[in-house]
């Protein structure tokens, strides 16, 4: 998720539920929120840099209680001035902040490491896509028509003695829990119209569908058989039916020395443990070959900002002259 989003989601949720806060509060709840995605400047460092942190440490268990712990130091450092807020009635709404921050991203497809370093396993229900529009309509809706009501109302000379936007503020949070929840149940029936199909006359040995920025009511499918990896968008509105004859399927490579020895290899192993469907592709170089490794999620969901793969050279007698996960953005994929 968007760090607006996060950021939208923690002042809502401070207006919903923890009222009548003062501003040091508010920003406190706010850092904690985002705070998570500290991570994403990982990406400056290179592609290696961007696969080890992004969304492990700072999303993890351990990396969330860091987190409330550096938002109870900024809210104290910058309230410093006045009365500071106590710490039982202050912990309570950092942590929230900061767990939901984990939650939503969790509910994405790009996986989240919540039990690191104790284990590298990202999870990733596939529910939400990176950059959700309508969460974010509904959060500005939830905070800014409030105020516009309460400005109406103070020119009237009308007074309201109720905290400032929580109506709003909870309605929109209603909201987008119903809005998860229906996303839940279209995804549930998107990967069930997926399974029991034939894909180039091969059974499915695997399935994901993953959510479309705009649409419900549209996922895109993701297939594995024996030969083949395939995507097809799967209709989940009433009164549509899937056609698993629509499928785009690219053959897998042929087994091969090369590709054996370069799957091997620690980068190769750490990519396929953490991408879900990784493709190899196979092509021939002066001195060897060349196998890349990219994940049919990425292509899936269109995603064309820091998707990442994995390239391994192979020199001859099939030895190891060159592994690295690179940026597919920098190189022309065949």
């Amino acid at each position: 998720m968007d760090a607006a989003t996060h950021a939208l989601t923690s002042f809502a949720l401070t207006r919903g539920f923890f009222p009548n806060r003062r501003w040091p509060a508010i920003l406190g709840i706010i850092f904690a929120g985002t705070f998570a995605d500290i991570d994403w400047f990982s990406a400056w460092f290179g592609p290696a840099a961007y696969f080890t942190a992004h969304r492990t440490f700072t999303h993890s268990i351990p990396g969330t209680i860091l987190v409330i712990a550096l938002a109870v130091l900024f809210t104290r450092y910058i309230s410093r001035k006045d009365q500071p807020e106590p710490l039982p009635p202050l912990l309570l709404p950092l942590t929230v902040a900061a767990a939901l921050h984990v939650l939503l991203d969790l509910l994405q497809s790009e996986g989240v490491a919540v039990l690191r370093p104790f284990s590298g396993k990202r999870y990733a229900p596939d529910l939400l896509p990176s950059f959700d529009l309508w969460i974010l309509a509904l959060l500005l809706a939830g905070i800014f028509i409030p105020e516009l009501f309460r400005l109406v109302s103070s020119e009237i000379g009308a007074k309201d003695k109720r905290p400032r936007g929580r109506n709003g503020a909870l309605i929109a949070l209603a909201l987008i829990a119903a809005y998860i929840g229906a996303r839940a149940i279209l995804h549930a029936n998107s990967v069930a119209a997926l399974d029991p199909h034939s894909y180039k006359g091969e059974s499915a040995r695997s399935v994901a569908a993953y959510p479309d920025s705009l649409s419900l009511f549209t996922w895109h499918g993701v297939v594995e058989t024996q030969s083949y990896l395939c995507q097809v968008p799967v209709p989940a509105g009433l009164g549509k039916s899937f056609d698993a004859e629509s499928a785009d399927c690219l053959h897998k490579p042929e087994p091969s020395p090369e590709l054996d020895v370069a799957q091997k290899t620690k980068v190769a192993q750490a990519y396929i443990n953490a991408m879900p469907f990784p493709r190899a592709t196979v092509s021939r170089t002066p001195d060897g070959s060349e196998i890349l490794l990219r994940s049919m999620r990425d292509a899936a969901e269109n995603q064309t900002r820091h998707r990442l793969g994995a390239r391994i050279l192979v020199g001859p007698q099939l030895k190891i002259s060159s592994q690295e996960l690179i940026w597919l953005s920098d190189i022309n994929i065949r």
